[in-house]
């Protein structure tokens, strides 16, 4: 599989864009959220909203959803050859978090007797979490309230032939968020939120290294970092952590 990180950084980043990855799925691309700076990122990656078949959105901070009504609604007013083609996103949400991002869209896709609906598809894996994308399997699990208090989020993992990942997302109380739980022998990489600076939202570096057994740092893909993270590297790459960075591609 590969992945395509569209941006690293936080919500306040000026150099890296936003926290968002596409990931291709056999034959099918999931956008992994859709922070506001998708509108540039995406472009500059070489790829356009009608190329995205599944959106996953982990919770509602906006460098993670801001710029998901731009997406639904390019996709819906598609045009080809000068007719009028709607494209309905399939957007993956927890179930926690779906009436919310219902309600966010609604203020703008309620209109002249539409619906949400009309431009969406909200899903809600109902297989214990899990669904099916390509020959992947995609499974979510539930993050409320380790990244801020009150606040809905969620991670997924995503599994295929004998290996799997795990995506955190934003995750500050890594212990009770309980990412061990979710990683096996068949874990190949672990996509981390770190920070350097200390902050109420996401895990520190010393927490990240404290949180996870040193046998498990080398499969720490460390993203949604501080812009100023070139004065971390010596110190990511003593701990055995590799370095998510702005469109390199991961293979994996």
């Amino acid at each position: 599989m590969k992945i395509i990180p569209l941006g690293v950084g936080g919500a306040f980043t000026k150099t890296n864009y936003h926290n968002n990855y596409i990931m291709q799925l056999g034959d099918k691309l999931l956008l992994v959220d859709a922070g506001t700076t998708l509108r540039t990122s995406l472009f500059e990656a070489g790829y356009h909203y009608t190329d995205i078949d599944y959106v996953y959105i982990s919770h509602l901070h906006f460098d993670h959803v801001g710029g998901l009504e731009e997406l639904i609604l390019q996709r819906y007013w598609y045009f080809k050859e000068g007719q009028h083609v709607p494209m309905k996103t399939k957007v993956i949400v927890h179930e926690k978090l779906y009436h919310s991002l219902r309600s966010l869209l609604s203020h703008s896709l309620t209109n002249r007797g539409q619906t949400v609906e009309d431009f969406c598809q909200l899903i809600i894996p109902k297989n214990d979490g899990s669904m099916f994308i390509d020959h992947f399997t995609f499974s979510i699990f539930d993050t409320t309230n380790t990244h801020q208090e009150g606040m809905v989020s969620s991670g997924f993992k995503l599994s295929w032939n004998t290996a799997n990942l795990v995506f955190t997302s934003d995750v500050k109380r890594l212990e009770q968020a309980n990412i061990l739980e979710q990683i096996d022998d068949n874990t190949i990489a672990i996509f981390q939120d770190l920070s350097f600076t200390t902050n109420g939202a996401h895990a520190t570096f010393e927490e990240v290294l404290g949180y996870y057994p040193p046998v498990l740092h080398g499969k720490i893909y460390a993203m949604h970092y501080n812009d100023d993270i070139e004065s971390f590297e010596n110190s990511i790459q003593q701990a055995n952590i590799q370095l998510v960075k702005r469109q390199q591609i991961i293979e994996l």
